[in-house]
């Protein structure tokens, strides 16, 4: 993609992504207890990078709805999505998201865990006052996207507890826990725009292909970019014993034995990125890594050729700008 192309592509994400903004800025919450809705606007005000609205915005109304139509769905998958977040970091005792405290450390876990619960119920609510001719199976779609992720997060954290973890298994993990979203995230714009549309099952691989791509993708920024940029806590994956992409990809030809000294390694050196980066680019895991994330990439590219041509060229964007991402 040429670079005038890439700007305009961006602009145009932008533009949608502070039209949600507006709207999310405009959602009501109630005022008392404070204790559990001001740590809730908290995590709600962290500007992120809004691809899942972006991405439900970018299939509705290529397929004719509205933004106006789409705003409910859209909040309702944000809501999800930061819930998760709230959780994941006190799972993973991060301590910065979004380029802020993490909403345990601000608070404290019982808070954190509180307002997690609260936003998954926000994100129900929201999502039933999406005006659609088929609204139960919106509903459906939704429930079995958290349930899906749930049991991401779960084999997430099996995984740690075991000494090598295969890329198929890892795959089948992030596919549930980042992908699943993505895919729900196109699935709820094509339903919102005409429930009996015949592009679900490929919208829904399409957001699973992106997802696995994304999630592969921050695995290496943790390891290539910096706390700046990335807005969050870096490494706390390495030091947990997380088994990423690139940490699987370096384990691969290694012998039980070699595997056991070289998460000895990560941990051990988990505050030192010069010595852990040098590491996985010894070992050609990094390059290993955006392999995958480009084939990844074709692949959900493939499953856009049977959509609407305006429909395939935003998408098609979409995957340029994840390509092509710093943070």
């Amino acid at each position: 993609m040429e670079k005038s192309q890439m700007d305009r592509a961006e602009g145009r994400f932008a533009i949608l992504a502070n039209e949600f903004n507006q709207r999310l800025a405009n959602f009501e919450l109630p005022q008392i207890p404070t204790s559990l809705y001001e740590p809730i606007r908290y995590s709600l005000d962290a500007k992120g990078k809004r691809v899942r609205p972006i991405l439900l915005f970018l299939v509705g109304e290529s397929l004719g709805a509205s933004h106006e139509q789409l705003f409910p769905a859209a909040l309702a998958i944000e809501l999800l999505h930061t819930f998760t977040l709230v959780h994941d970091d006190i799972m993973d005792k991060d301590t910065q998201r979004r380029g802020r405290p993490t909403l345990h450390i601000k608070w404290d876990d019982n808070t954190a865990i509180l307002a997690g619960d609260a936003l998954m119920t926000l994100a129900f609510r929201t999502l039933m006052k999406t005006e659609s001719r088929d609204i139960n199976r919106i509903g459906v779609e939704f429930s079995q996207a958290m349930l899906e992720i749930c049991e991401g997060q779960a084999m997430d954290m099996e995984f740690e507890k075991r000494p090598f973890v295969g890329a198929d298994e890892y795959l089948r993990m992030v596919g549930k826990k980042t992908g699943r979203l993505l895919g729900l995230s196109c699935v709820l714009g094509a339903l919102i725009a005409d429930p009996a549309s015949e592009y679900i099952d490929d919208l829904a691989d399409f957001g699973l292909k992106l997802g696995q791509a994304f999630q592969i993708q921050d695995d290496c920024l943790e390891i290539t970019s910096n706390e700046q940029k990335m807005g969050k806590s870096l490494f706390s994956d390495i030091a947990k014993g997380k088994k990423t992409f690139p940490v699987i990809q370096a384990l691969d030809d290694l012998s039980i034995e070699e595997r056991n000294e070289f998460l000895s390694f990560l941990k051990e050196n988990s505050d030192d990125r010069a010595i852990i980066r040098s590491e996985f680019e010894k070992r050609a895991a990094l390059e290993k890594s955006f392999s995958m994330v480009r084939k990844l990439l074709n692949e959900a590219s493939n499953r856009l050729s049977k959509l609407p041509q305006n429909a395939q060229a935003g998408l098609t964007d979409f995957i340029q700008t994840i390509y092509l991402r710093q943070s």
